[in-house]
């Protein structure tokens, strides 16, 4: 009883924040789009059209996909040279076949 009388509670609460969250995102303006209107009003400079638009469409998302693929790319090819590779002990003390050690120098 204790149970469902917390689950009933829980959701009239959260029902009735959901309207107070709508109101909000109306009433509050983001912070750049207030930024940036004062200075384009300070400086007279006004904001224009980008070159190419990628707010609709899956463009932004072509872009961004292509560009995590290039750098996790050219990331994993150089993991080697940025983090060293592990060498185990049994390689350190290899005899090479012309009497040689490969031992490491030190």
């Amino acid at each position: 009883m204790r149970l469902r009388i917390t689950m009933v509670s829980l959701v009239l609460i959260f029902s009735l924040l959901i309207p107070l969250a709508a109101y909000a995102e109306q009433k509050w303006e983001g912070t750049d789009d207030l930024v940036d209107r004062k200075m384009e009003e300070v400086s007279g400079v006004f904001a224009k059209e980008p070159l190419i638009d990628i707010s609709e469409g899956n463009l932004g998302l072509f872009l961004f996909a292509a560009g995590g693929f290039t750098a996790g790319t050219i990331f994993g090819y150089q993991w080697r040279k940025l983090f060293g590779e592990k060498v185990s002990s049994e390689d350190d003390q290899r005899i090479l076949p012309d009497g040689g050690c490969n031992c490491p120098k030190g």
